[in-house]
């Protein structure tokens, strides 16, 4: 890939591994395969919290740029669409088409007019921002996101409108302040994307400004761990961890320090290519796997948790690098090259 920042990549590898481990780690404490543990095991309570505000960032700052380079608001959300959807609709469709019949969470015994009117608020990603029954447990995170899209397309449409009078944009721009103090009181980890924006806003700046020495080497993970920390200690964690997000930021970006240099391995490459299929798949496959695991367990004489972790983890990232392959790439190829020159026709008309 072109122009790519390996360490951000890198990074995406590393959140999405750290929710992995958190849901495994919480699952089997719920499901009493283990014990809530007290040692340094216990800080994988807040890999999940801290991983997903760290993905908001990342949108923060990518999407941001990818706003400024975009020709029209339609190319912004036909790329959005053709990133998210084709995964997310596959589980929502599998959810909806089985759920029922399996007893998947609020799905048992569902009457037809819960089922339609879940089924679409669902598929339009409400549940997060707003509190109604989820279908995809990690799918909150993506109401976020889209909530965040649109608000920076609005905000991007506007400031690029040449037809709408001055007062009209003070208007938008004051109605979608508020929008985004209503979201921040109830959801503060919207927050992070805020860290994303002015971190892309500011980067020039930071690049001409950084200062790439030895004593900054181990400064990511000092930051990351300040965040885990954070999370820890206090009751507001958010007040530490924001600043602490935006200045982690700088050495993966500016791809500088020890952190930078881990999450440019090649493991940690692979992982950030297919963290949103690792993302999106593996609560999937961990619902299965806790009905099977104590089976397995009980045939082969291994302790429950060592079975289900194990299989959990690499059930995972097998779906996932099969999604990643077959949906994020190959299927998501075909559309674009399937509507391009309907597009480009339309185009000169």
């Amino acid at each position: 890939m072109k122009n790519e920042n390996k360490s951000l990549t890198g990074l995406r590898g590393l959140l999405a591994l750290s929710i992995v481990l958190y849901h495994i780690y919480g699952s089997s404490v719920l499901e009493g395969y283990i014990p809530e543990q007290t040692n340094s095991i216990f800080l994988l309570n807040y890999a999940g919290p801290i991983s997903v505000n760290l993905f908001f960032v990342i949108s923060g700052y990518l999407i941001t740029g990818s706003l400024v380079s975009k020709g029209s608001i339609w190319e912004f959300a036909k790329n959005r669409f053709l990133r998210i959807y084709p995964v997310f609709l596959t589980i929502h469709l599998m959810i909806f088409a089985v759920g029922p019949f399996v007893g998947y969470k609020w799905m048992t015994g569902i009457s037809v007019r819960d089922y339609i009117i879940h089924f679409f608020s669902n598929a339009l990603m409400l549940p997060g921002i707003f509190p109604l029954p989820i279908a995809q447990i990690v799918a909150w995170s993506l109401s976020y996101e889209l909530a965040f899209y649109l608000i920076a397309a609005s905000v991007w449409a506007t400031a690029r409108s040449c037809s709408l009078p001055r007062i009209a944009k003070y208007a938008v721009y004051a109605l979608l302040v508020t929008l985004c103090v209503v979201l921040v009181y109830y959801r503060k980890d919207m927050l992070f994307f805020a860290v994303g924006v002015i971190f892309y806003i500011s980067r020039n700046s930071l690049s001409r400004s950084w200062d790439r020495s030895p004593g900054f080497y181990f400064s990511g993970i000092i930051y990351l761990s300040g965040m885990f920390w954070s999370y820890y200690a206090l009751d507001t964690p958010i007040i530490i961890a924001l600043p602490l997000a935006f200045l982690l930021f700088i050495g993966i970006v500016q791809e500088s320090g020890l952190l930078a240099q881990l999450l440019r391995s090649q493991v940690m490459h692979y992982l950030g290519r297919i963290s949103f299929s690792l993302y999106m798949w593996h609560t999937m496959v961990m619902f299965g796997l806790k009905i099977l695991a104590p089976k397995l367990s009980a045939m082969i004489g291994a302790p429950t948790f060592w079975v289900y972790a194990v299989l959990s983890l690499s059930l995972s990232l097998i779906v996932s690098d099969l999604s990643y392959r077959i949906i994020e790439r190959w299927f998501t190829d075909r559309i674009r090259k399937t509507k391009k020159p309907f597009l480009q026709i339309k185009g000169r008309r």
